[in-house]
């Protein structure tokens, strides 16, 4: 069962399927795999996102939650 928990207004994230997924409105921004028993986390940003300043801002939140990365753009 998926439990979504949110950041913001129209930014959450949610477990799904040994995942963990960012989205702000109806688009998934980022997905976080790998990340159990202290496992290298695997950070996917969707292609063109964040689009917008905001969804960075709630991105960056996300990624420190669950991984040691506190800017998207130092993600390669």
């Amino acid at each position: 069962m998926e439990t979504i928990k949110q950041l913001a207004p129209n930014q959450f994230y949610f477990i799904n399927d040994n995942k963990i997924v960012f989205q702000s409105y109806q688009t998934i921004v980022c997905t976080i795999e790998n990340f159990e028993n202290a496992n290298e986390p695997i950070i996917k940003i969707t292609e063109n996102q964040p689009q917008s300043k905001t969804t960075a801002k709630y991105l960056n939140k996300f990624l420190q939650m669950f991984t040691p990365v506190n800017n998207y753009k130092t993600i390669k």
